[in-house]
């Protein structure tokens, strides 16, 4: 499905537009390289993804599931189906307040069984907030 640059944007574009999870979020793919299996997305700031009512930073959870889903797009756009996660590591290294988050991730295997991609989470000032490491079968079914 995925087999082309343009083929991969339009099925990621479709990934991150029909979960209502993604709807909720609103996810933006900033920016995909086809040939070196990186894709970048962008989270925008909004008081709901807070962890506290008294200041604007971001729940962890969110963090983690920006790495999921950036994780799983860069992976998907080469093998041009969704594929499930079977492990996941986050490192939070510091608080991101009052920003947007923008996750670049790379494919680092994509094997017959396995798939792995490492993603890096800043902040608007380029800061690192988390790094991750996400593991997708990559069985066909």
């Amino acid at each position: 499905m995925a087999n082309d640059s343009s083929g991969a944007r339009e099925f990621i574009v479709g990934l991150l537009g029909r979960p209502p999870l993604h709807q909720w979020l609103h996810l933006e793919l900033t920016a995909i390289d086809f040939d070196a299996g990186t894709i970048t997305i962008t989270l925008p700031y909004r008081d709901e993804l807070s962890r506290s009512l008294d200041q604007r930073d971001y729940h962890g959870g969110v963090i983690a599931t920006l790495i999921d889903v950036a994780g799983h797009s860069c992976l998907a756009a080469k093998l041009g189906r969704r594929l499930p996660t079977i492990d996941m590591r986050v490192d939070y290294l510091r608080s991101a307040v009052d920003t947007n988050l923008v996750a670049h991730a790379r494919i680092v295997r994509s094997g017959q069984t396995v798939g792995v991609c490492e993603v890096e989470i800043v902040d608007d000032t380029q800061r690192k907030v988390a790094i991750g490491r996400c593991v997708f079968s990559t069985v066909q079914r």
